[in-house]
């Protein structure tokens, strides 16, 4: 009987005083995965968003380009397309001083924008396609450094790589501003404005100058509400009403 029961309390010792075990389960796993993707997305916007240092004009055309997809190897086509469009801008004789001047400039060039998307894309092997339209295309809610520019319809020269399903690059391409880097909230105006010789109703004399220090902003293709939102605050949202389902 003693030794019955010595060995009973004996288990009874390794079983409340033993190594405690966490138990593993697959949900924490995908909880710690969305913990990272939440993170991640966040960078992306602090990092990866190229904006103007000011309000966008009412009569304003922005330039934006879709990838394929959010493959890397899209994404690396989408950006040296980028920069051969904003090169060919650079060689416009003369910058459009209103927006009917642009709209007829842009227009203009449309054959060359065309030629020069295609070839990009035949010299990385991608046979997929593109296009480009000058109209009124939906923009989503997007908060960069410390501005948010709200969604809605605008006038944009849109160029579409392939099925155009992936992460965009955007900016004002008339009245070319200048930009901040996101990352650092470091202003980098355009020369004339850094003279002080440039008011604010004069518009610079090319084009090109919407590069200044813009690397790309990214922004998904389909436009939300005009209704303010911060992406953080929207995943965080969704992450909690997530975490809640699993123990409904």
């Amino acid at each position: 009987m003693s030794s019955y029961y010595s060995y009973k309390t004996h288990s009874l010792s390794q079983k409340r005083f033993g190594p405690y075990k966490f138990p593993y389960r697959k949900s924490y796993g995908y909880i710690v995965f969305v913990l990272i993707v939440l993170i991640m997305s966040w960078e992306a916007q602090q990092m990866d968003a190229a904006v103007a240092g000011g309000q966008i004009p009412q009569e304003a055309i922005r330039l934006r380009i879709l990838a394929n997809s959010d493959r890397p190897a899209d994404q690396v086509v989408k950006r040296l397309v980028r920069d051969e469009i904003v090169k060919a801008m650079n060689g416009w004789a003369t910058g459009p001083q209103t927006i009917e001047e642009a709209r007829r400039t842009i227009m203009a060039n449309m054959p060359e924008i065309e030629r020069i998307t295609e070839a990009v894309l035949r010299s990385r092997g991608y046979d997929y396609g593109s296009s480009a339209e000058l109209g009124i295309v939906p923009f989503p809610t997007k908060m960069y450094g410390n501005k948010v520019y709200p969604a809605g319809d605008y006038e944009a020269l849109r160029i579409t790589l392939g099925a155009g399903e992936g992460q965009n690059w955007w900016c004002v391409l008339f009245p070319p501003l200048c930009f901040i880097d996101a990352a650092s909230g470091e202003a980098a105006a355009a020369d004339e404005a850094a003279a002080g010789t440039e008011t604010a109703s004069a518009a610079p004399a090319k084009a090109g100058e919407l590069q200044a220090s813009a690397e790309k902003a990214e922004a998904p293709e389909e436009a939300s509400a005009p209704e303010v939102k911060f992406f953080l605050w929207e995943m965080i949202k969704s992450f909690v009403e997530w975490i809640k389902s699993l123990f409904a």
